[in-house]
């Protein structure tokens, strides 16, 4: 497996894409949180922005940011890494040259799950540093109260990229493949979910969407607008975590699952 990693990686790491792709990453993720310090105060209850630095809450609000950032440019990433192979023909050659399908299969995900690894490192990293030279006083247990969201991170991370490859292997045509990405999560599911589940039928099942499962493993840090829709609706505006997680991991077995079965019988 290690040596089919180093294989992705010789081939990926100098390319321009993947460069740029890391490089926003590493300097939007804490960035686009320091950035708040420009903010005013933010709606009561919150209050002061100050909450968005400390710990434990450091957490949620720069895991949200890296939601965002994970389901834009790594999973922009996973789509054009498969696309352009097609493209490319690369992955015929890695199969004439040796490399069984199952082989290319495990090249593919061992990769993206090292890459979500390195991402959610990276957070973790920006989390203690934010957090340590903004708390006044930091206790061990403070910091990680909510510890728990370093998996979710990760599982997010790698569910965004299993999907950007099923995409990419059912289409092959980058353009469209990363038009659908983006049109699916940013626009179909949401209307469906809001537009017609919650219209015709306002039940907690309107959270178990494929993405929308994903995105809830590290949501919004919004408790005052999730409390007064909980009791405007009923139920939760988010999904648990352990929710969240099962419903994620199901899904994500299904891409990778779908990947598999297509790749044993696609023309390469």
């Amino acid at each position: 497996m290690l040596s089919l990693i180093r294989t992705e990686w010789l081939k990926w790491n100098k390319h321009l894409i993947f460069r740029i792709v890391c490089a926003f990453y590493v300097i939007l993720l804490p960035s686009v949180l320091l950035l708040g310090k420009k903010l005013p105060e933010l709606p009561p209850p919150v209050g002061t922005t100050e909450v968005m630095f400390i710990f434990p809450t450091v957490w949620g609000y720069l895991g949200y940011i890296g939601n965002w950032l994970c389901f834009f440019f790594f999973g922009f990433f996973a789509v054009i890494s498969i696309t352009m192979e097609f493209n490319n023909r690369t992955l015929r050659q890695n199969v004439i040259t040796g490399w069984s399908r199952q082989e290319v299969f495990l090249a593919k995900y061992g990769s993206i799950a090292a890459l979500s690894l390195l991402a959610t490192a990276y957070y973790v990293a920006c989390a203690l540093v934010i957090g340590y030279t903004h708390t006044d006083v930091v206790y061990l247990s403070k910091v990680f109260q909510e510890g728990d969201i370093v998996f979710r991170y990760w599982l997010m991370s790698f569910s965004y990229m299993s999907f950007g490859l099923l995409i990419g292997f059912l289409v092959r045509r980058t353009v469209i493949a990363v038009f659908l990405y983006l049109i699916y999560i940013m626009i179909l599911e949401p209307v469906l979910r809001w537009g017609v589940h919650r219209y015709f039928w306002e039940h907690p099942s309107m959270h178990f969407y494929p993405l929308n499962a994903v995105e809830d493993l590290v949501p919004a840090p919004l408790s005052p607008i999730a409390e007064q829709f909980a009791e405007k609706a009923g139920f939760d505006l988010f999904m648990s975590p352990f929710e969240a997680i099962i419903t994620t991991s199901i899904y994500t077995s299904l891409f990778i699952f779908a990947v598999y079965s297509h790749l044993k019988k696609a023309d390469l």
